[in-house]
């Protein structure tokens, strides 16, 4: 856990992640305009990531895109199940400690506040791979839990006034109802 207190050594951690993740798009054969949306994306986390700038857009950027990795490497690359359990379980781990030392939300309770939101991600990565939706709308659906997550911990557990934990709710709703609605069901394109 030391490691992570290493403003170096999370830098390059966080962009050897984004770079995996990048190269997921890659792999996956997606449409040129997704990849181009993608990779200015990715630029814009990486100067985020060096500058240690807007942790929020770095969790939400950082989930979605490795979560996406983590599909591609399910459907596309057959990765066993064992081995995507300890990937999601490391990747957010790290990404929401990384959001917790920026933002310093939780408590003494760290521990046990961060391997419960890693699991309930897993929970929910996993029950999005029985829908029949593309990967990029399940990763879409796992940056929105995510972003509710840190809501809860920033309004609930840190109780932040300037914020009100239903705020997150809303959005998080919303935004998952949207991504359901729109999706082309049926295809994994």
């Amino acid at each position: 856990m030391a490691f992570l207190y290493n403003r170096l050594n999370r830098k390059i951690l966080l962009t050897l992640i984004l770079s995996w993740s990048l190269s997921s798009f890659f792999i996956s054969e997606q449409p040129l305009f997704l990849v181009i949306i993608v990779s200015v994306l990715s630029l814009v986390s990486f100067v985020f990531i060096w500058l240690e700038k807007a942790p929020l857009f770095l969790l939400v950027s950082n989930s979605f895109l490795s979560a996406f990795a983590l599909y591609v490497a399910m459907f596309y690359l057959s990765f066993p199940f064992w081995l995507l359990l300890i990937a999601v379980l490391i990747l957010f781990g790290f990404i929401f400690t990384y959001t917790e030392q920026k933002i310093g939300i939780l408590g003494n309770q760290r521990l046990v506040y961060l391997l419960l939101f890693t699991i309930i991600i897993i929970e929910f990565f996993f029950a999005l791979s029985y829908f029949l939706i593309s990967p990029l709308n399940r990763s879409l659906i796992i940056a929105v839990i995510a972003y509710l997550l840190v809501g809860y911990c920033y309004t609930v557990l840190a109780k932040h006034e300037d914020n009100k934990f239903t705020t997150y709710i809303l959005f998080s709703v919303s935004a998952i109802i949207l991504i359901m609605a729109t999706s082309n069901w049926g295809s994994l394109y």
